[in-house]
């Protein structure tokens, strides 16, 4: 299994004995494997000299090839038997867990077969694991971008009057399968005109786009379990309220000091102020209601975090958005967003679409 060792190491030095992973992302790092979180519980128990699954025999084949030790049950016997028979052999005072990820159900089986009374969150170790990106890494995450701004890119005629958030959106999905991603998404597109785009994270319903509306339009695609995180916005005809023009300069103005000040080295939250204070000068301050981005990889949302007071120190590899926005009620919003990767001390844009005010 890939990327044990280093996991290994980093429990050590957290004298960490045992870290318990269920499906999810880290289990797909770790092993390559891909379960579903269903009611039939999965989960591998990593200490330093043994790997073991405890899972359903149906899905046992998955993991054949893997160097583990493998605990099955069935629909008759249920997991109780497993992982009671896990505890026969290894119970631990505190196990690590992924407090993001993990359900009530696999920590009561944990804890009611005596397996583990404790548990401590284990985040920050699967953090540090992850967060520096490998060049392979790096490529599927540019072939993520791609699909998304080519996907992008040939519906754009369809943002006229008349058409619904809806009816654009349900393309752009069918615009990103077509394209090459895989068919799990990593969220389901954002596209919020007019007024609704004062909601940073509306839901497309059916309201046909009108000339006037700035379009805020958020959406990605997955290539090989690698996500991309894109925004744009677009003006539909050039009589656009010139509160908004003005706020739209903002957050360009904002995205290009976040970027600009994007290296190794400095810290997280330096960032999220470097696009803050251009937004506050603006006059905009209260509406930039969010942090200025994220980490991404193998989630959409992950480690590292840029938000206010963030003293964590970026480094070479880490990929992550900048993504300033401005929501003003009942007039409408804005926002640009793009996936940053940091190579050799410098921060390279791996989405390259116009920030320019496009409009149509």
């Amino acid at each position: 299994m890939k990327n044990i060792g280093k996991l290994r190491k980093l429990m050590s030095e957290k004298s960490l004995s045992a870290l318990v992973v269920v499906p999810g992302p880290n289990m797909s790092y770790l092993t390559g494997s891909k379960f579903h979180l269903s009611e039939r519980p999965v989960v591998l128990i990593l200490e330093q000299e043994r790997a073991t699954f405890i899972l359903p025999e149906l899905e046992s084949s998955k993991v054949s090839n893997l160097k583990t030790e493998l605990i099955t049950y069935n629909d008759e016997t249920g997991p109780d038997s497993a992982f009671i028979e896990f505890s026969n052999k290894s119970r631990f005072t505190e196990v690590g867990i992924e407090s993001r990820t993990i359900r009530h159900l696999e920590l009561d089986l944990l804890q009611k077969t005596e397996i583990s009374k404790g548990f401590v969150d284990a985040i920050d170790i699967f953090a540090t694991l992850r967060m520096s990106k490998s060049n392979q890494e790096k490529k599927m995450m540019m072939n993520a971008v791609d699909i998304a701004q080519k996907s992008l890119e040939s519906i754009t005629d369809k943002i006229r009057p008349g058409v619904t958030e809806k009816e654009f959106a349900s393309e752009l999905v069918i615009q990103l399968l077509k394209n090459g991603s895989e068919s799990e998404l990593p969220f389901s597109p954002i596209v919020a005109s007019g007024v609704n785009a004062a909601n940073p994270h509306h839901f497309p319903v059916d309201k046909e786009f009108e000339k006037g509306d700035l379009i805020i339009i958020d959406w990605g695609a997955n290539h090989e379990g690698y996500f991309s995180d894109i925004t744009r916005t677009f003006a539909i005809g050039n009589d656009i309220d010139a509160r908004l023009l003005k706020a739209y300069k903002a957050v360009k103005d904002a995205n290009s000091s976040a970027r600009k000040l994007a290296k190794s080295g400095v810290e997280a939250g330096a960032l999220d102020k470097a696009a803050r204070e251009v937004i506050d000068k603006a006059g905009f301050g209260e509406y930039f209601t969010h942090r200025t981005g994220h980490g991404l990889g193998l989630e959409i949302h992950e480690e590292p975090y840029i938000k206010p007071n963030n003293e964590f120190v970026l480094e070479n590899g880490m990929t992550f958005t900048i993504e300033p926005g401005i929501y003003i009620p009942d007039l409408g919003g804005i926002r640009i967003e793009d996936d940053i990767y940091l190579d050799d001390e410098e921060a390279i844009s791996l989405t390259s679409l116009p920030r320019e005010l496009i409009f149509l």
